[in-house]
């Protein structure tokens, strides 16, 4: 098993020696200047967790860190870092950082779950952090970028009692997947009468971190939980970044799961939804016979050849579209009825270790002027 390379200072940027120090004193007063006159600038210390899940990408995982080391005043803010390792075959290292991340933990779970049941563990390990005053979720391959967590953060610091999420006003991917992606955007809206145009990050208060813990869509889908548990969601626009290293593991099978994955958690209004489009589709295949039985019987219009062949497409259609909401009713029904797994109860079950790889001494905490 190949470990991957150590923590040093040209992880950061394509750059080397003054070059890469000067860049993080640049973010460093970037980020002391962002903060000045907010009212976490105003307040003490602001403590918040942030969930990363990781699989195969510690190389993207130690630059994700730099970066959110120089973005943060040390000054103002204790980070701690969750990062959920879902079986990867590599093994991150220890990490020497001194700056306003307190604590990095490796959360390796016992079986590969996925992305998004990844950030259901996270999530619950976070909300079990009292001092914790919010709660980030993003990727570690630099797609999110660490500028606009900043930004989500501020505005979470003046709006505690809202859930920040990132609004991607600009996409960097291919044709083919903004087209798929336009398709499930329309045909997501079709079947559940919700929109969803955001990923999974986002900044929410620790209450609300704890009330999705104890809600068992989020296994499913992280986004469409939070509108399905009715979360008070403000979009704030961001731009896709460009990957720290390597090739996303996400294919077209993965993708469409994804997809199925947000439709799951708005089940019952599909199901109500495919019952009404079901009625229409009756409705219509019975005037159409009627139609033609009525120019059979009542006219003297000559029937053509072809009506034997409609009267029967509508009787097939017919039967499908009371057969089809019978099947989904009872299917809705059996899963009603099940107990719901709850990822509070069941996160335990999943994790193999927890493994701090870097803890900040309490003499390395600045005191508040």
């Amino acid at each position: 098993m190949r470990n991957p390379p150590p923590l040093t200072m040209s992880l950061l940027r394509p750059m080397r020696g003054d070059n890469a120090l000067q860049q993080i004193r640049t973010l460093r007063l970037e980020g002391s200047k962002m903060f000045e006159g907010t009212s976490i600038g105003a307040g003490g210390r602001v403590q918040f967790a942030i969930v990363l899940p990781v699989y195969n990408d510690w190389v993207s995982f130690n630059r994700l860190l730099l970066d959110i080391q120089a973005l943060f005043p040390r000054e103002t803010f204790d980070i701690v870092i969750y990062a959920i390792d879902d079986c990867s075959d590599t093994l991150a290292q220890p990490l020497a950082l001194n700056g306003p991340i307190a604590a990095v933990n490796i959360v390796r779970l016992s079986m590969n779950v996925g992305h998004q049941r990844a950030i259901a563990v996270g999530l619950v390990l976070a909300a079990e952090r009292p001092s914790a005053d919010w709660i980030a979720v993003m990727d570690a391959d630099g797609e999110d970028r660490p500028e606009d967590l900043r930004t989500l953060v501020t505005m979470a610091a003046d709006a505690p009692d809202k859930v920040f999420v990132a609004l991607r006003k600009k996409r960097s991917e291919g044709v083919s997947f903004k087209l798929f992606y336009w398709l499930y955007v329309r045909a997501f809206k079709m079947l559940t009468g919700k929109s969803i145009r955001f990923g999974n990050f986002s900044v929410l208060p620790r209450r609300y971190a704890v009330r999705l813990a104890h809600n068992g869509n989020v296994w499913n889908h992280f986004a469409a939980t939070l509108v399905q548990a009715k979360m008070p969601l403000e979009a704030i626009p961001t731009i896709r970044g460009t990957r720290y290293a390597g090739r996303s593991s996400m294919n077209f099978v993965s993708l469409v799961t994804h997809g199925l994955g947000a439709m799951s958690v708005f089940s019952e209004a599909i199901f109500v939804r495919i019952i009404l489009m079901s009625g229409l589709l009756l409705g219509a295949s019975l005037i159409g016979s009627l139609t033609v039985i009525a120019m059979r019987l009542f006219t003297f219009v000559t029937v053509p050849g072809w009506a034997t062949s409609v009267l029967g497409f509508a009787a097939l259609l017919s039967v499908q579209a009371i057969v089809t909401p019978i099947l989904m009713a009872f299917m809705l029904l059996n899963n009603r009825s099940a107990l719901q797994i709850v990822p509070k109860d069941t996160v335990l079950n999943l994790v193999e270790s927890v493994i701090p790889i870097y803890e900040r001494e309490a003499a390395e905490v600045p005191e508040q002027r």
